[in-house]
C-alpha cells in the first residue's frame, strides 16, 4: 500500500528534550502530527489518515523492541501514534502494539499504560501459522497477530545500525513477523530482508512506515551501544519502506563520517537489500530519486 512512493519526511525538534533529558511527548506528538500532514500534504491528520486506515480497519503497531529499554521504539512515540489514529476514528480497542515477546515488550516499557493501547507478544497471542509462507529465498510461518488479527501494518522501528544487514530501520524490523528470523543473516542480510517485506501479506498491509529516531545509533546495532548512540531527536514517516530505510541509512551514514568510522560499504555491510527491494517494486533505492520533505529541524 505504497500511495506516497519515494517520499519520506524527515523531521527532527530540537527542543524534543525538557531541562531533564527526556523526550517531551506533547512536542513528539506535535512532530508527528505535522511529519503525517506533510507526507499526505493534508490539511489535518484525519484526512491523511483516511487514507491509510479504512473504517472498521484493526491496526497493528509491529514495534522493535530488540534492544531493550535504552534504543527500542517509545513508548511516547507509540502513544502519540496511538492518539493520533485516535483523533481520527480508530479506537483503541482496534490497535495492537505488538512484537515478538511480551517479556521485550515489557522490558522495552511498552504497556497497555504507557501506550495507550493493547500490548501483545507473538507468543502470547497465537504464536504462528503452521503453514509456511514463501517469498524469494525465504520459507516461514508468519505471526498470527499478522494475518488474522489485523488489515492495517504500521512498521515503528528504530533509527540504527545493524552489525549484519548495514542497518535496522523499517524493513529489517519485518524479521520480527516470521518464526525463524535467524536464518537470514548470511550476504548482509540480502536478499532476505527484501524477501521477507515482498511476503503477500506483509505486502498487502504494510500501509506506513515510521522510524523512531528519538535516540539513533550508528555503530554497534543492532543492540544498544551507549558510545555510538546520540540523540537524533526525529522522526522519520514514509509509506515507502525502501526510500524511508534509504533516507535513514543516508543519516547513518552522515553520522558515521561525523565520527571518523568507515563507511557501510567500507566496513563490507552496506544493505545491497534495498536495490533488492527495489527490484521488487517495493519502493525507491536511488537516494537522487527520493524526494525528502525536512519538517522543524529537518534530516
Amino acid at each position: 500500500m505504497n500511495i506516497f512512493p519515494g517520499k519520506v519526511v524527515a523531521a527532527r525538534d530540537a527542543k524534543l528534550r525538557g531541562a531533564d533529558g527526556a523526550v517531551r511527548p506533547p512536542r513528539l506528538a506535535d512532530l508527528l502530527a505535522k511529519a503525517l500532514r506533510r507526507l499526505g500534504e493534508a490539511g489535518d491528520t484525519r484526512a491523511f489518515w483516511s487514507r491509510i486506515v479504512k473504517p472498521g480497519a484493526k491496526v497493528g503497531l509491529k514495534v522493535n523492541c530488540l534492544a531493550g529499554a535504552r534504543l527500542s521504539t517509545t513508548p511516547q512515540l507509540v502513544r502519540a501514534v496511538v492518539a493520533s489514529l485516535a483523533e481520527a476514528g480508530v479506537p483503541a480497542g482496534d490497535i495492537v502494539v505488538w512484537d515478538r515477546t511480551a517479556r521485550e515488550l515489557k522490558a522495552a516499557g511498552l504497556t497497555s499504560q504507557a501506550t495507550g493501547a493493547g500490548c501483545r507478544g507473538t507468543d502470547e497471542a497465537g504464536g504462528y501459522e503452521t503453514a509456511i509462507a514463501s517469498s524469494g529465498e525465504v520459507g516461514s510461518c508468519l505471526a498470527r497477530i499478522l494475518t488474522r488479527d489485523i488489515g492495517v501494518l504500521i512498521n515503528i522501528g528504530v533509527l540504527k545500525d545493524h552489525d549484519l544487514s548495514g542497518v535496522s530501520i523499517g524493513m529489517k524490523n519485518l524479521y520480527g513477523v516470521i518464526h525463524n528470523p535467524n536464518k537470514y543473516h548470511d550476504n548482509a542480510c540480502d536478499p532476505y530482508v527484501a524477501d521477507v517485506a515482498n511476503l503477500p501479506v506483509v505486502r498487502a498491509k504494510l500501509a506506513l512506515t515510521i522510524a523512531d529516531g528519538t535516540l539513533a545509533q550508528c555503530h554497534g546495532g543492532p543492540a544498544f551501544s551507549p558510545a555510538h548512540a546520540w540523540e537524533y531527536d526525529g522522526i522519520l514517516v514514509g509509506t515507502d519502506p525502501v526510500a524511508l530505510d534509504r533516507v535513514g541509512c543516508e543519516i547513518i551514514e552522515r553520522r558515521r563520517k561525523a565520527r571518523g568510522l568507515p563507511s557501510l560499504a567500507e566496513a563490507k555491510r552496506w544493505p545491497k537489500w534495498l536495490a533488492t527491494a527495489a527490484s521488487y517494486g517495493l519502493g525507491e533505492a536511488d537516494l537522487a530519486r527520493v524526494k525528502v520533505l525536512e519538517e522543524g529541524d529537518g534530516m
